[in-house]
């Protein structure tokens, strides 16, 4: 009597939709060909892969990129490609930006900022360049993976385009969708999901876990283990050669379409690359053109370039040409 009068203050309870799920496994073949027949119907598929450090995130995005996606044709293409090639591997949002306007039946894995030195500048980047590329490009048909260590970094505008969330810890992947037949359905919310974890945790003290099934968004679990050797090597390679690109620069942006201008620092440093190259001379023209393209007022751009003529071993502006 006293279990029965508990059980009736408590709000959390499994839920009879999710229920059914349980004790739902996926197989890789069936989690596959569930991304692709996404594509089938014209949409996109956005991924957020979370977990502790050395959770397995890499390992478990890797076995479905670099064991699956690299043998998938590219059925959208049809044209001989597969759906996973190395350039499909991301860590930057210029890269991730320029992946996301070029391609089309692609798996795009990005893959956690380990070069950026501000990890949450690498996480903000993220959030915006996803939701900008997701508002003005929607039908590119593309699978995204993006790997992150915390959810609570996901930006709640970007998780309104998610189409997945998988939560991984060792060995297994908790996988959770949007239920769109509820009424005043939103999208995935992923921050309902937590916080309907905490009133859990806080109604079952002794809980040692709280069961996904609670959860509407359930959809099942997959089981992983480790990259085999090979696939680790090749992993380990990726994130190297990735680790070396950097960013680009303002001029390649530009170049890309992922930026209409570049800023006036950049105009101020190219102008002062040609003085030391010797293909202006004119002072006049000098600065003519960098008021006409940089908009900055008469002390702002003398302080500034004359700090870029300096840095090249060149005097200032006022005694160039003498």
């Amino acid at each position: 009597m006293e279990y029965r009068n508990n059980f009736r203050k408590r709000t959390v309870y499994p839920d009879r939709i999710s229920k059914q799920f349980k004790d739902f496994k996926w197989t890789w073949k069936a989690f596959v060909s569930a991304l692709k027949k996404r594509l089938e119907i014209e949409k996109d598929v956005l991924v957020f892969v979370t977990g502790r450090t050395g959770s397995g995130k890499s390992h478990w995005t890797g076995n479905l990129a670099l064991k699956y996606f690299t043998k998938e044709p590219n059925f959208i293409k049809n044209d001989g490609s597969m759906m996973f090639t190395e350039d499909n591997f991301i860590t930057t949002a210029d890269k991730l930006a320029i992946q996301m306007i070029t391609n089309t039946g692609s798996f795009l894995w990005v893959d956690e900022g380990r070069q950026s030195v501000n990890r949450r500048d690498w996480y903000n980047s993220m959030n915006k360049t996803i939701i900008s590329m997701k508002n003005t490009n929607r039908k590119l048909r593309n699978i995204m993976f993006v790997l992150l260590p915390f959810e609570r970094e996901i930006d709640p505008a970007m998780a309104a385009h998610a189409t997945m969330w998988v939560w991984v810890r060792r060995g297994v992947a908790e996988i959770f969708t949007a239920v769109p037949d509820f009424k005043g359905s939103k999208g995935l919310d992923i921050q309902a999901i937590l916080d309907r974890d905490a009133k859990y945790r806080q109604e079952n003290p002794q809980a040692r876990f709280v069961p996904p099934y609670i959860h509407p968004e359930f959809a099942g679990r997959l089981f992983f283990s480790g990259l085999t050797a090979g696939y680790k090597a090749q992993y380990d390679r990726l994130v190297e050669e990735n680790q070396a690109a950097g960013e680009l620069t303002e001029e390649e942006k530009l170049a890309k379409g992922l930026i209409d201008d570049v800023s006036p620092e950049t105009k101020i440093k190219d102008m002062v690359d040609s003085i030391f190259k010797g293909e202006i001379t004119d002072k006049k023209e000098i600065w003519d053109t960098l008021k006409k393209e940089t908009n900055l007022d008469h002390g702002k751009l003398e302080k500034r370039l004359n700090f870029y003529l300096k840095l090249d071993g060149l005097p200032t502006f006022s005694r160039l040409f003498k």
